[in-house]
């Protein structure tokens, strides 16, 4: 018994349930891909990449400086090293605080006097480094809340939210 061979309709109609079928699940992926992107769960690896930590310490009095600890690692992700230069030491770290709608509260106290010579320094690849920092608030300026804590590392920046207790 001879099997009778498929019209050209049917052929056309398995055809496009396949491609409907791919099509719904290359969707999917992006989908997938999209949400963990937006929501942050799954970031792209920048070249050289700043992160920061932020502990809050407690103050001695009312009137006393509020401290905080700030952990700070420069990480080069990049398969060959590079030079980080910055035109000033005064420049290799500095930060400022700002409220929650941008207005200024409070920055790094100047170090007086700054000699005005370059400095470099080499990060090689696949490395990181890190340092730590005291930062000293204002208790008169900084009341509990949300507040934006801009940081400025060997040239790289990152804006950090941070809530003062």
């Amino acid at each position: 018994m001879a099997t009778k061979p498929k019209s050209d309709f049917a052929k056309n109609s398995d055809l496009g349930k396949r491609m409907m079928n791919q099509s719904m699940v290359v969707l999917g992926i992006v989908g997938v891909i999209i949400y963990f992107v937006y929501f942050g769960e799954l970031a792209p690896e920048e070249p050289i990449a700043l992160t920061a930590e932020i502990t809050q310490g407690v103050a001695q009095g009312p009137k006393s400086m509020i401290p905080l600890t700030l952990e700070i690692k420069l990480a080069n992700h990049t398969k060959e090293g590079t030079a980080l230069t910055v035109p000033s030491p005064c420049d290799t770290f500095n930060w400022f605080l700002t409220g929650p709608d941008n207005e200024f509260v409070q920055s790094k106290r100047s170090e007086g006097e700054c000699p005005a010579q370059t400095v470099s320094t080499w990060l090689d690849a696949q490395k990181a480094m890190n340092e730590t920092f005291s930062l000293e608030l204002d208790s008169t300026r900084v009341h509990p809340g949300e507040y934006n804590l801009f940081i400025r590392y060997w040239g790289h920046e990152k804006i950090q939210r941070i809530t003062i207790e």
